[in-house]
């Protein structure tokens, strides 16, 4: 058995993927569960922060997503906080740069617009955390889609990024409103700030599966701090 501080819930198809930090001599890890009998978890009952542990095997791994491991019997064994997790992904993957997020070029969109891929043999892992000097939501796709541009700290941008965080998206659906506009004005000025203001800014940034093109897609995996559900009272 192995114990994982779990780091990352984000919604994949019809499941989850998840990811936990592994401590290491030096600080943290990051470990990808991966349920036999398929690549997400169907049903995940345990939250951001709660510690596991799992029975783990290898399995074949393709670049960037080194950190698959075969899990099985997922026991929760403790929890820490909010601010005590953001602490522990400080100690693990971290950048502030786009070329630093996966140790790698990034590509424009083959596509147009404003988002990056990656080549996935370029790249050396597949999710790193970065500080966050200012953020900003698009609804323009919504619903489903919520997108973001993030600046790191460097300057970097990270344009149209989509947002898979479980939390953050259950967080959309508990507003009962498929307003784009009104939703995109709340979440730009209430929510940024709640963000902008906190202590634990933080977010983490994930490689997708390659898809036809052989290329991967950054997404927000992680965004510190979590929503609160009282900030829906703030929702007119």
């Amino acid at each position: 058995m192995r114990e994982l501080l779990i780091s990352e819930i984000t919604r994949m198809g019809q499941g989850f993927c998840v990811i936990g930090l592994e401590r290491t001599a030096s600080g943290f890890s990051s470990v990808r569960p991966v349920p036999w009998g398929g690549g997400a978890w169907i049903q995940f009952p345990y939250g951001r922060a709660d510690k596991l542990t799992y029975d783990f095997d290898p399995m074949p791994v393709t670049s960037p997503h080194l950190e698959d491991l075969r899990a099985a019997h997922p026991l929760k064994v403790g929890a820490v906080t909010e601010m005590e997790l953001v602490q522990s992904l400080k100690q693990a993957e971290i950048a502030d740069s786009i070329t630093a997020l996966f140790g790698c070029h990034a590509n424009q969109s083959p596509l147009g617009g404003d988002a990056v891929c990656i080549t996935p043999t370029d790249a050396k892992r597949s999710v790193c955390g970065c500080s966050v000097c200012s953020i900003s939501f698009s609804f323009k796709y919504y619903p489903p889609k919520i997108r973001v541009a993030l600046t790191m700290g460097s300057g970097d941008r990270l344009d149209s990024l989509p947002v898979v965080d479980r939390d953050w998206l259950k967080f959309t659906e508990l507003l009962k409103d498929q307003n784009r506009n009104r939703l995109e004005i709340f979440f730009n000025s209430f929510v940024v700030k709640q963000l902008m203001s906190s202590p634990i800014r933080f977010a983490r940034i994930g490689l997708a599966r390659p898809d036809e093109r052989d290329l991967c897609w950054p997404m927000l995996d992680s965004l510190f701090p979590l929503p609160k559900i009282e900030w829906s009272k703030e929702f007119k």
